[in-house]
């Protein structure tokens, strides 16, 4: 082998990456993949990042990718090492977040004979890639090939919009060649045209036409992009209310949109009376089970828009999937969706009225509810403290569902989730990489399980000097199982559900180095969260009791229903 031909292949490889489009790099630490963590710090138009746990550098890289619109890659070294990467490479998939993954690996002559360090690597992540390529171990000639095929394969995590996989092999010396100098190459980029969905929108814009009771349901969707405005815009033009959970990016800031569904459906007389003949439905699946089995069962017609293909229609109602991006049709666009003209007539307008009426009324009787430490209104607020701007991470399990029934803000937040597979795994880890990613404000709303899943996502922050606000609502336990049947079904819910930790969150501050706080009230704990966004790792815990949470929820869901019309 020629001197540094490691050294050359990793170079090629990611001035690869970075012609298409990768800008950050989390490393994992590990002998075998010395020459990729090597070609990527020697890249001054990478920022690299080095994490030493390779689950929690998945989901930062994840985290990177969700924020900045650009595939993060993420580099460990062979062995079990890889398999760490599975959950956030699920989320990506799940997600829609383009990823790129890069294990290293022995060659081929040391698999199977007991060499150390050593598992069947290539096809590892199965079905949750878009993408992979096992390479070769490194040749002089195969270099140019080697820069197409990963040319092509980074445009298909970022056109696909989910991870793809390179297991890249090297032979021993791994360490460049003393005192040769560094190698960079330049990007390299290999052109690849992707062509515009031109679905025939006929039969969506004559149901528009001829829809008395309109509406538009928006679902999570993180691209930074203008689909609040147009959405809220399209709403107006023709007449249908604009149904925006927490996490779709179009509810805050939005004043005119539609925040509690799932609390107007609780009234069994609004939930049908206000059944609605066409729905358009943007982002992904909705978060609460009651509003998508009300959407499932009113025998309205359902028009789903996708920016990648993705379905959310477990019960097979949508009529038409449509491919779609906001950016090309533009705010005061015609033609997909034109104007109905005089936003549908006077049905249209008592129709939009009526929800409107209904939304004021809970959020009337919302804002009258006595200010207690109870978890809807932690999280309702949570976001109500968040100045303009903010990025929001909103953890998996209770804070995503509390914060969607909950809460409002007149000002424009950026929401990220992990909503892709629903887990609670790697929270901490995204939201850090959200951070660092937007260079904003960046809050983390998180439950105490989700917490402790997730304790060397802190040392991320520690070791890069990260600002994260994190809230952690510790009922010491998983609150979530209380509201399940599961709850009142057996004698072992406590210890096989309820899993009670009695861990003092005082020991995991010191372990990140992270300021602790510990508001006694609504009041303090909204000062605590605006001061604390200024800058530094924080954590804030706000203690609640399990079991009285339910009835605390349903207490609150059965005032504001009262008043729903």
């Amino acid at each position: 082998m020629s001197e540094n031909l490691n050294q050359r292949w990793a170079a090629t490889l990611i001035g690869a990456l970075v012609g298409g489009g990768v800008k950050h790099a989390v490393i994992a630490p590990g002998s075998r993949s010395t020459p990729l963590a090597l070609a990527i710090a020697d890249r001054p138009d990478v920022k690299c990042w080095s994490v030493i746990d390779e689950r929690s550098a998945a989901f930062f890289a994840l985290g990177l990718s969700k924020s900045t619109g650009t595939p993060a890659a993420v580099v460990c070294t062979s062995g079990s090492a890889g398999a760490h990467f599975l959950p956030a490479i699920m989320e990506a998939d799940q997600g829609g977040t383009p990823l790129v993954i890069l294990t290293a690996d022995r060659p081929w002559e040391l698999h199977g004979f007991g060499a150390p360090q050593t598992i069947p690597q290539v096809g590892m992540f199965g079905r949750y890639v878009r993408g992979a390529e096992a390479l070769p171990a490194p040749d002089d000639e195969g270099l140019t090939h080697l820069a197409a095929v990963t040319s092509r394969l980074v445009h298909l995590a970022c056109s696909t919009r989910g991870a793809v996989h390179f297991n890249v092999p090297f032979r021993e010396p791994l360490a460049p060649i003393e005192g040769s100098p560094a190698l960079v190459l330049n990007p390299v980029s290999t052109s690849f045209a992707k062509v515009a969905a031109t679905p025939e929108l006929t039969v969506v814009n004559a149901a528009i036409a001829g829809a008395q009771r309109g509406l538009i349901v928006c679902g999570p969707r993180e691209r930074n992009d203008d689909f609040g405005t147009w959405v809220h815009e399209l709403g107006t033009r023709l007449g249908f209310p604009v149904v925006a959970e927490a996490a779709s990016n179009a509810r805050f800031g939005f004043p005119g949109a539609i925040t509690v569904l799932d609390t107007l459906l609780r009234n069994p007389k609004f939930a049908a009376s206000m059944k609605p003949d066409v729905v358009l439905r943007f982002g992904g699946g909705l978060t609460a089970k009651a509003p998508q089995a009300w959407l499932d069962t009113c025998g309205a017609r359902i028009f789903q828009f996708t920016d990648d293909g993705a379905q959310f229609d477990p019960q097979h109602r949508v009529e038409q999937v449509i491919h779609f991006s906001p950016s090309p049709l533009g705010a005061k666009a015609s033609g997909p969706m034109e104007q109905r003209g005089n936003e549908g007539g006077d049905e249209g307008k008592t129709w939009h009225q009526s929800w409107k009426k209904s939304q004021d009324a809970v959020m009337g009787a919302l804002s009258r509810v006595p200010k207690e430490i109870t978890e809807p209104l932690i999280a309702r607020e949570f976001i109500a403290a968040l100045p303009p701007h903010t990025s929001v991470f909103l953890s998996s399990s209770m804070p995503i569902r509390d914060v969607d029934a909950f809460s409002t803000s007149p000002h424009p937040l950026r929401v990220f989730t992990n909503r892709g597979v629903n887990g609670i795994d790697g929270i901490t880890s995204t939201a850090l990489g959200v951070a660092a990613g937007t260079a904003r404000p960046t809050a983390l709303l998180i439950g105490d399980v989700a917490t402790l899943h997730d304790l060397s996502g802190l040392l991320i922050a520690r070791r890069h000097h990260l600002n994260l606000t994190v809230v952690v609502v510790n009922n010491d336990g998983g609150g979530i199982f209380h509201f399940l049947p599961i709850a009142g079904r057996t004698p072992h819910f406590e210890e096989l559900f309820g899993t009670p930790h009695g861990v003092d969150l005082t020991h995991v501050a010191a372990l990140a180095n992270a300021t602790l706080h510990r508001p006694t009230d609504l009041t303090r704990f909204g000062r605590t969260v605006t001061r604390c966004l200024e800058g530094g790792l924080h954590l804030i815990e706000v203690c609640t009791q399990r079991n009285e949470n339910v009835d605390a929820h349903r207490a609150l869901f059965a005032k504001l229903a009262e008043v729903a019309s």
